[in-house]
């Protein structure tokens, strides 16, 4: 798993570069450094997709399981009810494991409800922290500013 972090944030700071000095680069280098954006943007999309099935993988041995149907979260023999709110936002962050949102994106991603306001994001995430907590589910649910909230596993 950490080979593909580590091979996603390569490729991102390669990204950076590129994007940087686009601009100064003649027409023909740009119409080349554009191609070559792509494939280094579609091999992110690759390693990111293996990360996410890895961590999938994690969260099964570690005996974490989600019953949409009755929005409920189980961990090593406890469970607790979530809110229909609550259970969609760990739902996405765990679809996601290890990547940031903004508060924006997960009004728009995690519940696609534009009538919430972002302090109502700040609340469930404090509420979400609890509970995985309270069910002893090893990974914190991190703020980077800038960059947002994820779901960061750790060993137990």
């Amino acid at each position: 798993m950490s080979i593909y972090a580590d091979l996603l944030e390569f490729k991102r700071g390669i990204l950076g570069r590129v994007r940087r000095d686009m601009a100064s680069l003649s027409p023909p280098a740009q119409k080349a450094a554009a191609v070559d954006l792509e494939i280094i943007e579609s091999q992110m999309d690759g390693y990111q997709q293996r990360l996410d099935l890895w961590y999938r993988r994690l969260w099964d041995l570690q005996g974490l399981w989600l019953d949409p149907a009755g929005r409920m979260v189980r961990h090593k023999g406890h469970e607790i009810a979530l809110t229909k709110r609550e259970f969609q936002l760990l739902q996405f962050l765990l679809d996601h494991p290890h990547r940031f949102f903004t508060t924006t994106q997960i009004l728009g991603q995690a519940w696609a409800d534009p009538a919430l306001f972002p302090e109502e994001v700040r609340n469930y995430v404090r509420r979400l922290r609890k509970i995985l907590v309270d069910l002893g589910i090893p990974v914190d649910l991190v703020n980077k500013p800038g960059r947002g909230y994820s779901l960061v596993f750790h060993p137990d």
